[in-house]
């Protein structure tokens, strides 16, 4: 949690402008750990395909709408935008979201998901090398917190779900 914190105080800020951005950073962040749990009690009794089929096709039925109704255009109108579109839906939802539910079979959620936390430590380095980011000290802190943060979770019994059912 003092990682996450740490990560994210640098972009907090009250006021009214950034309510409406707040709330649905939250919101999605209550969907994103929801969404871990419920895959992880599916892959007790489901394949990784059959999980990802499901929760592929409630997300169409939920985005679609959503799409219609807030967007001018509902599909691309180029060829390269077609590319995109399928090249994010294969890497992004396919094959990231496949590899989560997969693991999700050996690892508790909670270990998942604490484990996700090294994408903002990836990101920032690479923002860093590409676009000449600035990295803080606090930056330095906040990876330190999270590294130690997973490898203290490693060290859990009951991160493992294959250890800890036969301990």
């Amino acid at each position: 949690m003092g990682g996450t914190i740490s990560i994210s105080i640098e972009d907090f800020q009250i006021s009214p402008e950034h309510l409406i951005g707040d709330l649905a950073a939250l919101l999605s962040a209550w969907f994103y750990a929801g969404n871990y749990m419920v895959v992880e009690k599916l892959r007790e009794k489901f394949s990784t395909t059959t999980v990802i089929l499901w929760v592929c096709s409630i997300e169409l039925l939920v985005v679609i709408p959503v799409t219609w109704l807030t967007e001018d255009q509902l599909f691309p109108s180029s060829f390269n935008g077609w590319l995109v579109a399928i090249a994010l839906g294969v890497l992004c939802q396919v094959i990231g979201q496949g590899i989560m539910a997969y693991t999700l079979k050996q690892f508790s959620s909670g270990f998942v998901s604490l484990f996700i936390l090294l994408e903002p430590i990836f990101t920032s380095f690479l923002a860093w090398i590409i676009f000449a980011e600035q990295l803080t000290i606090m930056n330095g802190l906040a990876f330190l917190v999270v590294l130690t943060g997973i490898y203290l979770a490693q060290l859990s019994q009951s991160v493992n779900k294959q250890m800890s059912e036969s301990a």
